[in-house]
Formats: C-alpha cells, sequence, structure tokens
C-alpha cells in the first residue's frame, strides 16, 4: 500500500480485496458434531435485505446484518460493490445450554480477507463447542484465547495446498470480537465474556436516569498503544506513529516500512507480522450484568465491525439504538447500519467499508 495514499479509508487499513474468491453466504455448515450434546451451528448475518438462515431469536430480540462495501469503479459516478469480507454471527442455545449463548463478529481484510473470516466465524464456534467445551465449562477465557490462537495456527500450518482451509494469510487477516453470554438460571443475572483482537468492537447500553448512557466492553488494540507497543518493538517489528491527515498507527517488519503497515496489534492471520509481535490471542473481559437493577439497567449490547465503528461514536451508537430496541432489534441494527453507510458517503464519497453489526436486547434471549 502506498504511503502516499492519503485522506481515505483504504490508505488507513488493509481492508479492500480486488479478487473475488467466493460469495458471501448466509448458509449455515450442516457438518455433524463428536459433541454429546447436540450442537447448535451458527447463524451468519445475512446481506442487509435478506433473512438470517436458521435464526435462533425472533428479530425483535436480536438483529443481525452486513452491509458489502463499495469501491470506486471505472466511471467516477458508478461506484462498484466490494467483497463483503466481514462475517457476523450467532449461536443459541449454545453448546446444548439454552443459559449459554454466543455473538460473533469478523472484519477480514487483504486480498483474502473474506476467506479469513469465513473460516474463522465456523472454526472458533466449532473449537468452542467442541474440543474446547470442556475447557470452556470451567475457565472460558482460556477457552476464547485458546480458540482465537488455535484458528490462527490452523491457516498457518503448512504451504496453503496443504491446508484444510487453503488460505494464503500472510497478508490476509481478520479483527475479531466474541461475546459469549452465560445466564444463570438461579438469580437471572448474565456474566459476559468479551474477547477482542484488533479494532472491531463490543458495547453495552445502559437504561439511566430515564435516558441511556454507555460502556465499552472492549478496547480497540492500537500499535501505538504503550504496552502493544513494546510487545512489537521488542520482537523486532516498527511501529509507525499516526498520520497527520488521519491515517494509523501501523505495524511493519522493517524500519523502511515496506509491508505490510497492519494498523492494529492483535488479529488472526496477518502471519507476515505474526514474527515482529502482532498475536492473535485476544483480550478477555468479563462482567456480571443484573437485568433487574434499578440504576444503570443493562438493557442491549452492539457489536459491531469497524465499518460502524469508523465515523460513529460509541454513545452515538448507544443513543440510535436505543430509539429502536424496545421494539424491535432487526430496525435497531438496520438503523446503526444506515447511520454508518451515511457517514462514510459523507466522508468518502465513492469508498465504504464492510458494515456488520449485531444488536442484542438483553432481557428475553434465554428461555
Amino acid at each position: 500500500m502506498s504511503q502516499q495514499e492519503t485522506g481515505t479509508f483504504r490508505a488507513r487499513r488493509l481492508s479492500v480485496s480486488n479478487i473475488d474468491t467466493s460469495e458471501f453466504s448466509a448458509k449455515s455448515d450442516d457438518s455433524a458434531s463428536s459433541s454429546p450434546n447436540p450442537r447448535r451451528r451458527v447463524s451468519l448475518s445475512p446481506e442487509k435485505g435478506q433473512v438470517a438462515v436458521d435464526a435462533p431469536w425472533s428479530d425483535t430480540l436480536v438483529g443481525t446484518h452486513s452491509c458489502h462495501g463499495i469501491e470506486p469503479g471505472i466511471r467516477a459516478d458508478r461506484p462498484k460493490d466490494k467483497i463483503n469480507q466481514d462475517r457476523g454471527g450467532v449461536v443459541y442455545p449454545f453448546c446444548g445450554d439454552a443459559n449459554q449463548a454466543l455473538f460473533m463478529v469478523f472484519d477480514g481484510h487483504g486480498n483474502q480477507g473474506d476467506k479469513v473470516s469465513d473460516f474463522v466465524v465456523k472454526k472458533v464456534e466449532e473449537l468452542l463447542q467442541g474440543d474446547l467445551a470442556s475447557i470452556l465449562s470451567t475457565d472460558p477465557e482460556t477457552a476464547l484465547k485458546r480458540a482465537f490462537v488455535m484458528t490462527d495456527e490452523m491457516m498457518q500450518r503448512g504451504t496453503p495446498a496443504q491446508r484444510e482451509n487453503k488460505i494464503d494469510a500472510e497478508l490476509a487477516g481478520t479483527t475479531a470480537i466474541v461475546v459469549l453470554m452465560q445466564r444463570n438460571p438461579t438469580n437471572g443475572h448474565i456474566t459476559a465474556w468479551t474477547a477482542c483482537s484488533g479494532d472491531s468492537r463490543a458495547v453495552l447500553g445502559l437504561r439511566q436516569g430515564g435516558g441511556y448512557t454507555y460502556r465499552d466492553l472492549s478496547v480497540d488494540q492500537k500499535p501505538d498503544d504503550a504496552a502493544e507497543m513494546r510487545r512489537i518493538t521488542a520482537a523486532g517489528g516498527h511501529v509507525s506513529p499516526p498520520e497527520d491527515w488521519g491515517g494509523p498507527a501501523r505495524v511493519w517488519t522493517s524500519a523502511e516500512m515496506v509491508m505490510p503497515g497492519l494498523a492494529m496489534a492483535r488479529s488472526i492471520g496477518d502471519h507476515l507480522v505474526k514474527r515482529v509481535g502482532v498475536i492473535a490471542e485476544p483480550v478477555v473481559t468479563r462482567e456480571v450484568w443484573d437485568l433487574t437493577a434499578q440504576d444503570a439497567t443493562p438493557d442491549f449490547v452492539i457489536l459491531a465491525s469497524d465499518g460502524v465503528w469508523e465515523f460513529i461514536e460509541s454513545e452515538a451508537a448507544v443513543q440510535l439504538v436505543a430509539q429502536h430496541i424496545g421494539t424491535s432489534a432487526k430496525t435497531a441494527s438496520e438503523s446503526l447500519i444506515a447511520k454508518a453507510e451515511a457517514e462514510w458517503q459523507r466522508e468518502e464519497g465513492d469508498y465504504r467499508d464492510d458494515i456488520t453489526a449485531i444488536c442484542i436486547k438483553l432481557d428475553g434471549i434465554f428461555v
């Protein structure tokens, strides 16, 4: 990516695919499970205007959509559709347990980013409900970390032709935001485990004083964060500071800053910079929510790719979703995506990143 490109999103991070590698699909994988409990497979976020396949909730409770991006076409007045490299997914019941649910958003980048995110959204769920299920039952933080790292390693072993997924992830990868919710059947409290690698984000909306406030459930992992930078430079990587025109800090394999210029400190894939301190392991946080609390009552959660967060702050997203979540999570999700589309049009004109959002009304998702 040229360092001379300025002022556009494509110059700010690696997210544009020029190779039509696969069509976005909302179909779930029906392969058999070795788990002793029937395993609910991931229901993928459909393209805007489509209906999710095997959605486990009504759209009043969970709204999830994805919107492919656009990029300049041959004619200046006719931008063309870009391949959707985002994947969102929900699983319920999770691990055969009606008191557990899993929500995921992955934002692929690089010319095989769609293949990476498509593989990862299915593999993380498969590992957590399969090989890691026993660990998940006692230590969710460790299970989530292992799921991310194991998935990353599966794409790295051997040559692309030898791998199960046939993905070349040297210069392609995905961010990841995953929220595991576990309901205590005795008191109804929900424990939420949030795992984040990169700059997709989860946000909690809380009712307070007749209005709404918010709390970020994850922190974007940028290369110029002090702790992240220490790890990268200790491994021999180089971090360039944010550009004056708005470009982000980036990770490079050498001081000459030739490639790849990754704008995040953690991701799944991106194996060229794994040797210089970029890691797949997520930061995992834990919260317990009392939905009957009289003050600052947890009401809904938003998971979204950077297509939302590039131009919409967490607080603004919560205020927008709060207008619709009481009657329709579907409308909330669609409205958030529409707002993000409008912001992209205003800021970037004929370029728009892929946008994926999941809006979850907490009261009622567990039966």
